[in-house]
């Protein structure tokens, strides 16, 4: 009996819904019906295993989550279109990467070892990121890494101060001291030459003055001797701050050479090893996803016997030029030797590596190589294999590599991708 009337209490819930929908002009379709039966269904006392559910569900949403709600019980459809605009596990991973890099200090190490710390926390469960307690450890740490900032700040800018002002007064007080000396001894020797001795002494001390002034000159002497290392120590020192000055020049100069490959621009190899330990960290930790693709410029050898080697220089600079236009900040591009490049390109859905790959090899094969008065055409060939697919780096270049060669000895001017597509 308890079955039959439930099922008369939803037929009559019915009957309202219908009769409610006609009164309001609005047409029986599935939502505004479902709309129209859960308001009439809380004018009753009847309780279903939906509405409970909808409740257990409107526990677990956040405050702001819960003020979008339209009604005390909202439908099923109304939470998937709440529930369907929270962020992705694997967007807040890629978020994850960004904040790490922004929030870091660039000189206090110690809180850098936290923030990492609570960024692997998040990334392993990403629903600490909702947590209050969690965000209120990053804004604790966002607030001390400000406040080192400034006090470190601070204190350098008090430090320099400091010696600056010392620094200041010692050779203001030197410089008074010496020209006050100098000045003396100048009128003290002009008063004794001024004198003017009576004829009874002037035998007795006329010889006492000679040497009086004598030694007045030797002193003079000395001052002005001690002025002159002066001056050139001055000089000493701004020829040193000029040599320090210089050799930082070439110290940036040869780091930015040690990183940057001086006829393409692209990374060095050597930079590209340092570069990929990072990305796999990152990789490991924030499950990442990247690409590796391996060019190599068909017939290069060709190029370089027929219009020498300027003009294969020339195509080298064009190619990683093109590469670098296309790939987007956050990307890897290197010279890996010769006429051999590979680009990292992280991404989100494998169709924009295809899509990237198709740009390269449209403006590659469409466009003319031109040095001085020769026109080229130019080829290349590509192997491609995405990371998660191996069990590590290593496995995924060994098999781009493998690929290249696939596709070079299928005649070249070809990009074969590790699950068997041909771009």
């Amino acid at each position: 009996m308890k079955v039959y009337s439930v099922m008369n209490d939803i037929i009559n819930i019915i009957s309202l819904t219908l009769d409610s929908l006609d009164k309001q002009s609005k047409l029986a379709n599935p939502t505004n019906f479902e709309t129209e039966f859960y308001k009439q269904l809380q004018k009753t006392d009847l309780i279903l295993e939906e509405t409970e559910e909808i409740k257990d569900l409107i526990t677990k949403l956040t405050i702001y989550e819960k003020s979008q709600l339209n009604n005390e019980v909202p439908t099923f459809r109304e939470l998937s279109q709440i529930l369907s605009q929270r962020v992705s596990n694997q967007t807040i991973r890629e978020f994850l990467k960004d904040f790490s890099y922004f929030i870091s200090p660039s000189i206090d190490k110690e809180i850098k070892v936290e923030i990492d710390k609570i960024c692997i926390d998040i990334a392993e469960d990403p629903k600490k990121l909702l947590d209050d307690r969690v965000l209120r450890e990053i804004r604790t740490l966002t607030d001390k890494r400000i406040n080192n900032d400034k006090k470190l700040f601070k204190d350098k800018t008090s430090d320099v101060k400091k010696l600056i002002r010392f620094l200041g007064e010692y050779i203001n007080k030197f410089i008074v001291n010496h020209t006050s000396t100098y000045d003396e001894i100048t009128r003290l020797k002009e008063e004794i030459n001024s004198l003017s001795l009576s004829e009874s002494s002037l035998n007795d001390l006329e010889e006492i003055k000679s040497d009086l002034i004598k030694s007045i000159d030797k002193f003079e002497s000395s001052v002005r001797v001690s002025q002159k290392d002066i001056l050139n120590n001055q000089l000493e020192c701004n020829n040193l701050y000029e040599q320090i000055e210089a050799l930082q020049q070439n110290l940036d100069k040869a780091e930015e050479e040690k990183s940057t490959d001086f006829l393409t621009g692209v990374l060095t190899r050597r930079a590209y090893v340092v570069e990929i330990e990072r990305l796999e960290n990152e990789y490991r930790v924030y499950d990442s996803n990247y690409a590796l693709v391996f060019f190599d410029i068909d017939h290069f050898k060709d190029i370089n016997d027929t219009y020498g080697h300027d003009c294969g220089d020339s195509v080298l600079s064009t190619f990683a030029q093109i590469l670098k236009n296309l790939t987007r900040t956050g990307d890897i591009i290197s010279r890996y030797g010769g006429e051999e490049f590979i680009t990292i390109v992280n991404y989100k859905n494998k169709m924009d590596i295809k899509n990237y790959l198709r740009r390269v090899k449209n403006i590659i094969s469409n466009n003319k190589f031109v040095y001085n008065d020769i026109k080229l055409s130019v080829k290349f060939s590509a192997g491609v294999a995405f990371r998660n697919n191996y069990n590590s780096y290593e496995e995924t270049i060994k098999k781009a590599d493998e690929l290249l060669y696939t596709a070079k000895a299928q005649g070249r001017n070809k990009i074969i991708v590790d699950n068997g597509d041909i771009v």
